[in-house]
């Protein structure tokens, strides 16, 4: 089996056409045609569907096509790491945030890391970790950054915890809702909810208003986007449990007001996490490190970033 059958197999699964394979990998389709076949007389199963919209991956196919973007991910990893360890080559990594990372500790570790590696190439999506899962499994993604469900992720993940999420409710000034005291008070307001509600800070939300006997809040708008999130924020009376750590840096901090309820707020904790049976790359495991210390930093100062 050549490296280069993989390929063309993949190609064909993410262009759905011989034609369009052919295209993206630089060979005609009969040559493309006779390089399926081949993968498939190794295997001894069908991969691929020719139907009148173009080709579809048999049910083979589909449990290959895992397998075959881990081989090549994992073949350019080591190419990588033996340009990179020889001095040549600049590299890339590619890793997952949810929002309080990625507006918190992931910048100081981005400029620390850049001083050391300024020539590595940084990929950065942003997500939740059911989204990250894949990626991270096919080897696209090297270690994501974010909640966890509490009874982790399976016996293939190393899970890493970084550090701990108080929540708050938090609105605009002047809102109407910034003085309430009690859940009861914010029953009939719109929310948003900062990621999905099965898990993260979202089911912290859910499960607050349930423990305490109420209705679950009326979620008008779900993202986990920072972005998004601020926004809304700052042009309506929506409310949305946000980290402490969060609003306390800009844009939000002058801006918002935080609800201080008498009932007891939700925590989460945020973790790093990999395959177990794929060592992190030479960069990679150098920008895990930067994320860990400074995950350390931000917990103990809730917020501002402390050196050594």
């Amino acid at each position: 089996m050549k490296l280069s059958e993989i390929s063309d197999f993949i190609a064909i699964a993410e262009t759905g056409s011989i034609r369009a394979a052919a295209r993206q990998r630089g060979v005609t389709a009969p040559a493309m045609t006779q390089s399926i076949a081949r993968l498939e007389e190794k295997l001894h199963v069908p991969l691929v569907t020719r139907t009148t919209k173009g080709v579809v991956l048999s049910d083979y196919g589909l449990a290959f096509l895992i397998r075959a973007r881990l081989i090549v991910s994992e073949v350019q990893k080591s190419m990588d790491e033996m340009a990179q360890m020889g001095g040549q080559g600049h590299g890339q990594i590619t890793f997952g945030t949810s929002m309080t990372p990625a507006s918190t500790v992931i910048p100081h570790a981005i400029a620390d890391f850049r001083r050391q590696r300024p020539e590595v190439r940084l990929h950065i999506i942003a997500g939740m970790f059911h989204e990250h899962l894949p990626r991270i499994r096919s080897g696209v993604m090297d270690f994501a950054i974010g909640p966890v469900p509490d009874d982790g992720l399976g016996a293939d993940f190393q899970v890493e915890k970084l550090f701990q999420n108080d929540l708050v409710l938090t609105v605009r000034k002047e809102s109407p809702y910034a003085k309430a005291k009690s859940l009861a008070e914010l029953t009939k307001a719109d929310w948003i909810l900062g990621g999905p509600s099965s898990h993260g800070p979202g089911s912290a939300v859910i499960d607050m208003f349930e423990r305490n006997g109420y209705a679950p809040p009326r979620v008008m708008v779900q993202s986990g986007s920072l972005a998004v999130v601020q926004s809304l924020l700052l042009s309506s009376d929506m409310i949305c449990a946000l980290p402490r750590q969060t609003i306390s840096s800009e844009p939000l901090c002058r801006h918002v007001d935080i609800i201080d309820v008498k009932e007891t707020m939700p925590t989460y904790t945020v973790s790093l996490f990999y395959r177990i049976d794929s060592p992190l790359s030479l960069v990679a495991s150098l920008l895990a490190t930067l994320v860990r210390r400074h995950a350390h930093y931000w917990s103990s100062d809730m917020g501002q970033t402390k050196k050594p």
